[in-house]
């Protein structure tokens, strides 16, 4: 058998290595390209409740009257100042002009009182911060003082243990003398253990208040009655917070309103007395959506007679849970699968908020998601779509004016592994390479192998 085993042949032993050698680099390659195609999972936040919206413009009648003229079509493209149809009303009265001026006295009153509310509330959480700020330092400077006393105690019973160690070792003298016997050295060193007990349970508590400082140190409160009064004003200022967001977006709201009014009313007095007619323009560049008016009409003033949206302001809105979002920040990649389209695109988060206030019902192309109290809206800002991507979206004008408003998605917030290695190979390379870490290497080896000048020459800085 062993003369079978010595007479293979040299070239067929480096095929079976060879084929082992190649065996095993295929079941690692399989076994690495399973795990790339399972770990990138666990990097992604996704979403399924998820849609693609974008803010709506209103082009409103500035009058009450009859449309004499108008020509709009579903995806028209309109730029500010372009005029969308004409309405007139021989018969114009100052009716819609003092309607107008009671609005924005309504409106001015409104907005003074919100105006107010959020200034006490603001004025309220500046307190409820100085609050927390003042209990929070005293419960700091209480814990110091405690464990400025704990240190002091494991002194002390450091001191004790050195002490019965010190009466132990000369008890053990005098029994290895014989002068004393070996049953009265187990009193002294039942002493010493009790020393010793002592001393770690002074060091358990001293570690007890360092943890507990550096907790309350993070706003990390673990119980009793100074963490029960900070968690409540904790919450106190959080709901501060949260209300004057909300208030200080109702002012925006009837801020843009009023300047609608005052522009309303600026018309409203330079048409009359000249002419009953008035011509609906846009006030900002867009793509019509909806026309809800045709000649003939008679319109309300401000009743819209068309819609359009600006692609460029198109957003995707996600429902997530609020505990999955906490550590996520404002930039964080994201990626976009239109499922309808089999179209994937890169976005980041620009807002993540708990309560998303639409406004009327119109203001938005699509209804957003349902969400529930303990969950969040995140809104993704698409990234400007390659070639590809824009090939697709120029084939879909028709049904999503250009930037696929109104399509459901699935939104995965998060970085594939692969993609983050790729970033920080590139970042790692191009540090290596840069002209300042190639002169700062070179510095540092001449420091290390000495000055090169010659010994009669002194270097000078």
């Amino acid at each position: 058998m062993k003369a079978a085993t010595t007479s293979i042949d040299p070239r067929d032993r480096k095929i079976l290595s060879v084929s082992r050698i190649l065996g095993y680099a295929f079941a690692f390659m399989l076994i690495f390209i399973i795990a790339m195609a399972m770990i990138p999972n666990q990097f992604f936040i996704v979403s399924t409740r998820a849609v693609i919206n974008a803010p709506v413009q209103m082009i409103a009648s500035p009058i009450y009257g009859r449309v004499d003229k108008i020509s709009l079509q579903v995806g028209q493209v309109v730029n500010l100042g372009d005029v969308m149809a004409t309405v007139s009303n021989p018969n114009q009265d100052q009716t819609s002009l003092t309607g107008l001026r009671l609005e924005k006295l309504d409106l001015t009153e409104k907005l003074n009182n919100t105006t107010s509310v959020a200034a006490e509330r603001t004025e309220q959480l500046n307190k409820v911060k100085t609050q927390i700020d003042s209990v929070k330092a005293g419960v700091l400077s209480e814990l110091s003082a405690v464990i400025v006393n704990s240190e002091f105690n494991v002194q002390n019973y450091q001191a004790r243990l050195a002490e019965q160690d010190a009466l132990l070792l000369r008890q053990q003298t005098l029994l290895k003398k014989g002068l004393i016997s070996d049953t009265s050295l187990e009193p002294q060193r039942q002493k010493r253990n009790a020393a010793q007990a002592e001393l770690d349970s002074a060091k358990g508590e001293l570690r007890r208040n360092e943890i507990v400082q550096s907790l309350v140190g993070r706003d990390i409160y673990t119980g009793g009655t100074v963490a029960a009064n900070l968690l409540t004003l904790e919450m106190q200022r959080t709901k501060l917070a949260g209300d004057i967001a909300e208030d200080n977006i109702e002012i925006n709201q009837m801020t843009e309103r009023k300047q609608q009014v005052e522009n309303l009313i600026s018309r409203e007095e330079g048409r009359l007395g000249k002419t009953g007619a008035a011509e609906v323009t846009a006030e900002r560049h867009g793509q019509i959506v909806s026309v809800d008016a045709s000649f003939g009409d008679f319109v309300m003033q401000g009743q819209p007679v068309a819609k359009s949206l600006d692609c460029t302001e198109a957003f995707a809105a996600a429902v997530y849970r609020s505990r999955d979002v906490t550590a996520l920040e404002i930039g964080t990649p994201a990626m976009v699968n239109f499922r309808s389209l089999g179209v994937k695109r890169s976005g980041h988060i620009y807002k993540i908020v708990r309560y998303f206030n639409s406004g009327p019902e119109n203001r938005y192309f699509a209804k957003f998601p349902e969400a529930e109290g303990y969950e969040v809206y995140v809104l993704v800002k698409i990234d400007e779509p390659t070639a590809q991507d824009g090939s697709v979206a120029q084939q879909n004008n028709d049904k999503f004016f250009g930037c696929h408003v109104g399509e459901d998605v699935i939104v995965s917030l998060g970085e594939t592994i692969t993609s983050r290695i790729a970033r920080y190979s590139m970042a790692v390379v191009a540090g290596l390479t840069s002209p300042a870490s190639i002169l700062s290497a070179s510095t540092s080896l001449d420091k290390g192998t000495g000055p090169r000048l010659p010994t009669n020459k002194t270097a000078t800085p």
